[in-house]
């Protein structure tokens, strides 16, 4: 009838391994340095489009780090994370091609 104590998963608690997060902290300068540097998969000088990859590697790498950093890697929040920073990945590429698509489109009707 005495339920056995829960053992501490000291691992766990400890946030992730250094392996994962040495790549969180360089994904997240390369993601500073993609943000800032002028060459992009989309120019900046297209408003939207341009902007949405810079912030998209942007918070993504940022979700990343902190899931990484995150002390107990059995919470809500990191499970959470893992899951919105691909969401977030999936939604910058759907609107980038939709918005990409409609520029092309219309670029391509002016021209006519």
């Amino acid at each position: 009838m005495d339920k056995e104590p829960e053992v501490l998963d000291v691992k766990n608690l400890n946030g992730a391994s250094p392996l994962q997060k040495g790549l969180a902290v360089f994904l997240m300068i390369m993601s500073l340095l993609y943000t800032v540097s002028p060459v992009d998969l989309a120019p900046d000088a297209i408003p939207v489009v341009g902007w949405l990859d810079d912030v998209g590697f942007l918070v993504t790498a940022t979700m990343n780090a902190v899931q990484q950093f995150t002390k107990d890697q059995n919470s809500a929040m990191v499970k959470i994370l893992k899951y919105a920073k691909w969401f977030m990945v999936i939604a910058v590429v759907i609107a980038a091609l939709l918005l990409g698509g409609l520029i092309a489109a219309i670029v391509a009707l002016i021209m006519k």
